[in-house]
């Protein structure tokens, strides 16, 4: 039997994108990755080329990270910058949450003196410095600017309208973002130096992670301000107890989803963690340890925090596992490369046109801010039982900005709370002053390293001059007949290296 043969319809060729609003959507998705994937590529290459440049000239890579970064803004080379600091974020995350693996509790009750001591009379005292230097005196009744808007316009010839500060709370977001240092560049850099041990390395971790604890109620309450200011723009115009009251509820609300977060990590965590190392599958490992770090910091966000405290908070709980050395393994190729892609969108928020037009505001403020911070911090450690050299270098190694800063000064114009402009030179205030943080490390530690010699020479005269020669060798003798010398180690010379070797076995 024959059959009729059916009519062939016409056939149209298949778009590659599809058709439609279908084929719109999956052709700009497509554009978006290959921008990122581009802008990715360039990363790499910049690094590769960079960073062994930097480090044959024995500088650190942290500042070929920014410098890279600030090149390829102004090139003009990235075409999806801000999917790339989307990106480099998670270089921040995996930063905190090893943060967090490191503070265990033994570890935070030897820190706990320069912690809760030395690093909070370091925020008050740097918080009011420059809120009382900010502050328009005139709301005093004394009808004079503030000190720092009058030296500004008269030296710097800054404009009224950039250096005007008329209320507290700008004073104050000023003042809190500049007391704050940057972990991300001082953990990475005392990484490269091998500075990790010491009284002088314990008291500026110690710092840090006072001022990641006081920054975690700003971590709570900008992000709900933010929610209630999209919500009513006439909320930045309320006295501050009346936005207390509007967010103390979802405060409240947001303080509980992170208590019962903390209770799945301390009771749930780590046993999972434990039945995967158990299946030794490194892949799997590695994928709870992303997991971990990319689900908490959700979980806070979804919460209405900010993702860098779930990051903080996981690896605090993970801190106490006999799974840390591993989860530090697998994850730091994953932060190192992350947290230099990090350095190099930092490099991005430079705006060369305005460090151009306003670089003697800029170099003023820059000159402040570090000496303000390096003489509080250098003051108050001999409180603390640091030497003079060990002070000088926690002051010199805590005195640059913080990447905090970003996100509070970000906040502040998002509000309008700052003068037009005046975010964004702060922001290249800060910025230098984090490219100029190996420098000032290594400044610091050649003038302690002075200031220690200075210091040994004028004891051992002034213990020969009094006799104390005889004293000593007495001493030591008791020293030796008691016993108490039955396992010492002796050090003959006290110079640098032999004082970190002391503070190594004293540790």
């Amino acid at each position: 039997r024959q059959h009729a043969a059916l009519p062939q319809l016409p056939t149209r060729r298949r778009q590659p994108g599809g058709t439609g609003r279908a084929g719109v959507v999956a052709g700009a998705a497509a554009a978006g990755m290959s921008m990122l994937a581009t802008d990715v590529l360039t990363f790499l290459g910049a690094t590769v080329l960079v960073i062994p440049a930097f480090k044959k000239l024995r500088m650190s890579p942290v500042l070929g990270f920014l410098a890279s970064g600030v090149v390829l803004h102004q090139a003009g080379v990235m075409s999806n910058p801000e999917d790339l600091q989307t990106l480099s974020k998670l270089g921040v995350l995996f930063l905190l949450f090893e943060m967090g693996l490191e503070l265990s509790y033994d570890k935070l009750n030897s820190l706990a003196k320069y912690t809760f001591g030395y690093g909070s009379l370091q925020m008050l005292a740097c918080t009011s410095i420059f809120t009382v230097a900010c502050f328009p005196l005139a709301t005093w009744g004394t009808g004079t600017e503030p000190v720092v808007t009058e030296f500004l316009e008269d030296v710097a010839r800054a404009p009224h309208t950039l250096v005007s500060i008329t209320s507290l709370d700008e004073a104050l977001v000023v003042a809190v973002s500049l007391s704050l240092s940057s972990s991300a560049f001082v953990l990475q850099l005392m990484r490269e130096r091998g500075e990790g041990s010491g009284r002088a390395a314990n008291a500026t971790l110690g710092i840090l992670l006072l001022q990641d604890i006081a920054v975690i109620p700003l971590l709570v309450l900008l992000p709900l301000y933010k929610q209630l200011f999209q919500q009513d723009p006439a909320t930045a115009d309320l006295p501050l107890g009346e936005v207390a009251a509007t967010l103390a509820p979802a405060g409240l609300e947001s303080l509980g989803g992170l208590a019962l977060l903390v209770l799945f990590g301390r009771f749930g965590l780590r046993r999972v963690f434990e039945a995967v190392a158990e299946t030794r599958h490194g892949e799997s490992f590695l994928a709870l340890c992303l997991l971990t770090v990319a689900g908490a910091s959700y979980a806070t966000h979804a919460l209405g925090l900010s993702d860098t405290l779930g990051a903080f908070v996981a690896g605090v709980l993970l801190s106490g596992t006999n799974c840390k050395p591993l989860v530090e393994s697998d994850i730091k190729p994953f932060r190192g490369i992350l947290l230099g892609l990090f350095f190099t969108t930092i490099g991005f928020s430079v705006d060369v046109p305005m460090l151009l037009e306003r670089w003697p505001t800029i170099a003023w403020l820059l000159a402040g801010l570090l000496t303000t911070k390096t003489a509080v911090i250098a003051c108050l450690g001999k409180g603390f039982g640091l030497s003079s050299s060990e002070s000088i270098r926690t002051g010199f190694m805590l005195s640059q900005g913080g990447e905090l800063a970003f996100v509070m000064l970000s906040l502040a114009r998002e509000l309008h709370i700052l003068p037009d402009n005046l975010d964004q030179v702060l922001f290249t205030v800060v910025v230098l002053s984090m490219a100029l943080t190996p420098s000032l490390a290594h400044a610091g530690a050649l003038l302690g390293d002075w200031v220690e010699a200075e210091e040994t020479d004028s004891r051992g005269r002034a213990c020969w001059r009094d006799g104390g020669r005889k004293e000593y060798q007495d001493e030591m003798l008791d020293l030796v007949q008691s016993g108490k010398l039955e396992r010492a180690i002796v050090v003959c010379g006290f110079s640098p290296q032999s004082e970190r070797l002391t503070n190594l076995l004293d540790a």
